[in-house]
């Protein structure tokens, strides 16, 4: 089974969901029946709120409670990164440690985060991921400000477990993680992956140095996977995405 996915804000006012609802509606073009359509929230959106973004689409939506994956702030940030709070570091932590078990029924599931409006058929993504672990429209550099230690903590965790791979050189990319397509079937074959999920869960690192899912995903591709044959830079994947004011494969 597949599913599309977001995880998304509560907000007092409805119209505040408007982002949200036009996400929706770019993807009722391509609707499939056979496809849940997912949303994940933080315990939040009441029933009433649920019944308006329901109302707004044709589309049959599948709301989930994720608030026992957000934690209060109880640890504390690094200096360089405090202009950050909780809430972006439990996005980051959710969508590498967290989301997992909320998605055990299916194989693969499409990440479109509320503020993209998808313009091609996105049901196209899921048939080219028959032996790939991941798919997405761009592969970006972040912030090295923003990555201090990952690289050393991916590394250590390796040679930990035996693996001893060449050290790259450079600074830190990924796929660009608002729109993503994850196998969820082949990334949980991977012992060393869930291995390295839980141990970098435990550290709490993610939050203390809000480390972004981006790098972290591009971290893991690099140096678990060989990410010329198990990934894909899919061409068809063409969306807006609003907060960075960006078309993706437009051509």
């Amino acid at each position: 089974m597949n599913a599309v996915v977001v995880l998304t804000r509560g907000y007092k006012n409805k119209e505040k969901y408007s982002k949200l609802i036009k996400r929706n509606e770019s993807l009722e073009k391509f609707y499939d029946e056979n496809i849940s359509y997912i949303i994940f929230h933080e315990g939040n959106i009441n029933e009433d709120h649920q019944n308006y973004i329901q109302s707004n689409t044709i589309i049959p939506l599948k709301f989930i409670d994720v608030k026992d994956s957000f934690r209060e702030k109880t640890i504390n940030f690094s200096k360089q990164t405090a202009r950050y709070g909780i809430g972006y570091r439990n996005m980051c932590n959710f969508w590498v440690c967290e989301f997992w078990k909320y998605v055990e029924e299916y194989d693969k599931i499409l990440r479109i985060d509320e503020d993209c409006v998808y313009k091609s058929d996105y049901t196209e993504v899921f048939k080219i991921l028959q032996n790939r672990v991941c798919a997405y429209g761009l592969w970006k550099n972040d912030n090295t400000q923003y990555c201090v230690g990952i690289r050393k903590f991916v590394i250590d965790f390796l040679n930990k477990n035996g693996q001893y791979p060449k050290i790259k050189v450079g600074g830190y990319s990924g796929p660009y993680t608002n729109v993503v397509c994850f196998n969820l079937k082949l990334l949980r074959q991977n012992d060393l992956l869930q291995k390295f999920i839980q141990e970098l869960k435990e550290t709490n690192d993610i939050y203390i140095h809000r480390w972004g899912d981006l790098p972290l995903w591009g971290e893991i591709i690099n140096y678990m996977y060989d990410r010329n044959t198990t990934t894909c830079k899919y061409k068809n994947i063409k969306y807006f995405h609003g907060s960075g004011g960006q078309k993706i494969n437009f051509k």
